[in-house]
């Protein structure tokens, strides 16, 4: 009987949610950039890659670094005013750090 009692205090039991208001990311520093910023690269693919990644478009992403090496390269990419570091390895993209055959 007892359990059956908290089986319907449980069921009956309010649940309250609480809105929580998101609070805008500050732009980092180096995502402040000049209105007469130019990007080092032109790069169409890394572009496409990253606003995938992130759910933005491609028009919101700033490549804002770049060092090429044969079949390789760190790019430092701005989206939404933050940072971010990719990696290329052959033609292949990646966020710096991940590891492709970790877990």
């Amino acid at each position: 009987m007892k359990k059956l009692f908290f089986t319907l205090l449980l069921a009956t039991t309010p649940v309250l949610f609480f809105a929580q208001e998101e609070k805008p990311k500050e732009t980092a520093k180096e995502c402040d950039l000049s209105k007469d910023f130019k990007e080092p690269i032109k790069n169409n693919r890394l572009k496409k890659f990253v606003a995938i990644e992130n759910g933005v478009e491609e028009k919101e992403v700033i490549i804002i670094r770049a060092q090429n090496g044969f079949g390789s390269g760190i790019y430092t990419a701005c989206v939404k005013g933050q940072p971010i570091k990719y990696q290329k390895m052959g033609t292949v993209f990646m966020r710096e750090g991940n590891n492709p055959f970790g877990k």
